[in-house]
């Protein structure tokens, strides 16, 4: 699992121009299989978590398709200062899948 984060993070470009800082994420990545090498059908690259009202943001998601369960994702790399309904909609038009993992009080 390190390498396909090393994978993520390495395919990520960040760069200054015309006096704005652009960071390029990938949206879309394979997924890979260390049992099959052939395995590699394209996913998401980037997933919405919305963890509170305060806390949420845009992530990395890492492929755990072979070991049989969900995807899980990395810490924010994009933390999102807004409501959840604002984060929701730039998600729904980025066309950016969205998980919840709501924290208990």
């Amino acid at each position: 699992m390190v390498w396909c984060i090393l994978d993520l993070i390495m395919n990520t470009k960040v760069y200054k121009k015309k006096g704005k800082l652009i960071i390029e994420v990938p949206l879309k990545t394979k997924r890979s299989n260390p049992y099959d090498e052939d395995y590699g059908p394209e996913m998401d690259n980037i997933i919405g978590l919305i963890q509170s009202d305060m806390e949420m943001g845009l992530c990395f998601r890492i492929d755990m398709e072979y070991k049989g369960k969900p995807d899980q994702w990395t810490d924010y790399f994009y933390k999102y200062n807004g409501d959840i309904e604002e984060f929701e909609a730039l998600c729904t038009k980025l066309k950016i899948d969205i998980a919840y993992n709501l924290k208990e009080d």
